[in-house]
């Protein structure tokens, strides 16, 4: 939900997520690892409008975006979980720089381990190899997105209860190396989830990113947070669909 390697200043959009076992996705595809033998699927479905920042002399441009993710994760042991995700998006410009990309976005691998865990606190990390899906990074539309990434995660999740509802906290905060042309960044996550009745559950999100300076003129240093507020509510076991807002903020 957060721009690609050229950055978004203002974004608004929704997003619909259909998954397998998705009430456990706030406790394990975050700090959890998946119990060994069992695995998580998750169909996300957004979109967004929004002005990106202006390039040099040229004003800001107006830009929306449609992705289809897949994500799965898998309990290698019940300390190791490994993790993937690929995309197709549509991503569309207006002049004075209109273009319109069709086809893969990133694609991810990457490995989560609990290195401590202790009483409703659990503590992990994670590493991820990004492969772009854009390949033409003098198209507009595809700047930015054409270089691979790696990044390094330390997460950590606590459950609680707020009077007599079940609650859960989740932090992450990472840094990605980006090649391509756009700078590094600090990514931070942070979700906060409720669960008000057997069936429900009621989430508000962070999604904050700042990359480093910027040593190529082409690509700028950025910064964006997202906030997203969303409810999962189970159908039938083990389905259940989660429906969302974002803005950035």
């Amino acid at each position: 939900m957060v721009a690609s390697g050229s950055g978004v200043q203002r974004a608004a959009g929704a997003a619909i997520a259909f998954a397998i076992g998705l009430a456990p996705v706030a406790a394990r595809a975050g700090a959890w690892t998946e119990p060994q033998g069992s695995g998580l699927l998750i169909e996300t479905l957004f979109g967004w409008v929004g002005d990106g920042a202006p390039w040099g002399d040229n004003p800001a441009v107006k830009q929306n975006r449609e992705d289809a993710q897949t994500y799965v994760e898998y309990g290698v042991t019940n300390e190791l979980t490994i993790f993937g995700q690929t995309a197709l998006e549509r991503y569309a410009l207006s002049p004075p720089t209109a273009d319109i990309y069709t086809g893969f976005d990133y694609s991810d691998i990457g490995l989560r381990a609990k290195l401590w865990s202790t009483g409703n606190w659990v503590f992990s990390g994670e590493a991820t190899l990004f492969v772009p899906g854009a390949y033409d990074g003098a198209a507009p539309a595809q700047a930015g997105d054409t270089g691979g990434a790696g990044e390094a995660r330390l997460l950590a999740g606590y459950n609680f209860v707020v009077g007599s509802t079940p609650a859960f906290f989740d932090g992450e905060f990472g840094y990605r190396l980006r090649t391509g042309g756009p700078p590094d960044e600090w990514h931070a996550d942070l979700t906060l989830g409720l669960k008000p009745a057997p069936g429900m559950m009621l989430m508000i999100q962070d999604y904050t990113t700042v990359s480093t300076a910027a040593v190529n003129r082409s690509f700028p240093a950025w910064r964006t947070s997202v906030v997203e507020a969303s409810i999962v509510i189970a159908i039938y076991d083990p389905w259940s669909v989660q429906f969302g807002l974002f803005t950035s903020v």
